[in-house]
């Protein structure tokens, strides 16, 4: 034994061989695993907005990812799991997978942002958790024809001559759409590019409200019904009941105040008294003074 050397006993042989093994073993997976570089994901054959019901193809990029039979890629829409592929290709050196997504979207996925992941896992032996990769969200925008409120807008509206109305015409859509009304039977006699129409006896019984935008149009038919308006023919008939009611109930009310003023006296049976003359009422001993009419005050 040399001087400044120590003897390597069996378990320390041992244990340096388990690390030569082992670091042996981790430049084998090192040179032979490559977690994906980058990620991205786009759309193909297609810029700017989508139109609601079209179909459209998302692309996902994973490059330079080995081996690829570990690799799954999955699809979000926000944060929902839409799908997920895998491979089954024994590639050992790092590759380029694309991964495709056909949608379909509309109205309600305005701003919805789709999004693609790579994940390498290679089993117990690999790192855990496995190793993932994220592309930036790609954020939709989507179009679609106007659609009119009908709740604002009835296909019948009854306005009172004499009585003018306004009519509401009122649309979601993307784009904006603009507004606008056709006056007459065919719908092309008169257009008002308004939201409002103000209703009169002069209006066409058939009018039409327009939503437009870039992606199409809607028409919606309105029937305008001119009513005849009898609430004043009403109200002077009542007038005229109560007036004559009134008339009626004065005219009574005056008979009964005169009657009642100048009296009213019942001579049937009555009797003279004995003693002055008086008439005796009904029997009883209540007597009225009576006095004796002259001829000349009779015929005056």
């Amino acid at each position: 034994m040399q001087k400044g050397t120590f003897p390597l006993t069996t378990s320390l042989r041992v244990t340096y061989m388990r690390l030569v093994v082992l670091g042996f073993f981790f430049l084998c997976f090192s040179l032979l695993t490559e977690t994906p570089d980058s990620v991205s994901i786009s759309t193909v054959n297609h810029r700017g907005p989508m139109i609601e019901g079209q179909q459209y193809e998302l692309q996902c990029d994973v490059h330079d990812v080995a081996p690829v039979q570990n690799l799954t890629v999955r699809w979000y829409k926000n944060q929902t799991l839409l799908h997920q592929t895998t491979f089954t290709d024994t590639i050992e050196t790092p590759v380029n997978k694309n991964v495709t997504l056909l949608i379909r979207p509309d109205r309600a996925d305005i701003g919805a942002q789709y999004w693609c992941e790579a994940e390498l896992d290679l089993g117990a032996e690999g790192p855990q958790p496995p190793p993932k990769n994220s592309s930036t969200p790609l954020s939709i925008t989507v179009h679609y024809k106007p659609i009119i409120n009908e709740t604002k807008l009835p296909s019948v509206v009854r306005v009172f001559r004499g009585y003018p109305d306004v009519l509401v015409c009122e649309a979601d859509g993307n784009p904006k759409p603009t507004i606008s009304w056709s006056l007459g039977t065919n719908g092309t006699e008169h257009n008002i590019y308004s939201e409002k129409l103000n209703i009169t006896e002069s209006t066409p019984e058939n009018v039409y409200c327009i939503a437009n935008n870039s992606v199409g149009n809607t028409t919606r038919h309105v029937k305008v019904s001119i009513q005849e308006d009898y609430l004043p023919l009403i109200a002077g008939l009542i007038a005229v009941i109560v007036a004559f009611i009134s008339v009626i109930f004065i005219f009574i009310f005056l008979i009964y105040y005169k009657t009642a003023k100048m009296g009213h006296y019942n001579l049937k049976n009555a009797k003279p008294s004995a003693q002055n003359g008086n008439i005796a009422q009904n029997g009883k001993h209540n007597t009225f003074p009576m006095k004796k009419l002259s001829q000349s005050s009779i015929l005056a």
